[in-house]
């Protein structure tokens, strides 16, 4: 195995863990602030860069774009479910609607032209 993606591993583990951290000591907006710093995807477009072309770079990103909106079903999930259905029960509804929100966006792009 290449050794940059050791590297990768890495930093991505690093972040989940200040993430987690931050999060178990009731600094939930820092722990937000954290994941949703550009850092992850900023090392992700500049791995793509290396590994292919500014081409993938765009499709990338706007993937990330479409994908927004099955991470905000999920997201929405959570934060209206956990307190009437208790946490684990709105997690897995929020994982349901993000894997189904997300399969009809992926199975809508193949067929369009």
């Amino acid at each position: 195995m290449e050794m940059k993606y050791v590297l990768y591993f890495v930093i991505g583990g690093a972040i989940v863990s200040v993430v987690t951290y931050l999060a178990s000591h009731a600094k939930g907006l820092h722990a937000a602030f954290i994941a949703n710093v550009p850092v992850v995807t900023v090392i992700t477009f500049l791995t793509i860069y290396f590994e292919s072309d500014q081409k993938a770079i765009v499709s990338y990103a706007k993937g990330l774009i479409i994908m927004l909106f099955p991470w905000l079903a999920y997201i929405f999930a959570i934060i209206f479910l956990t307190e009437k259905l208790g946490f684990v029960p709105s997690l897995v509804i929020g994982l349901f609607l993000y894997l189904v929100t997300a399969y009809l966006i992926l199975i809508r792009n193949q067929v369009a032209p």
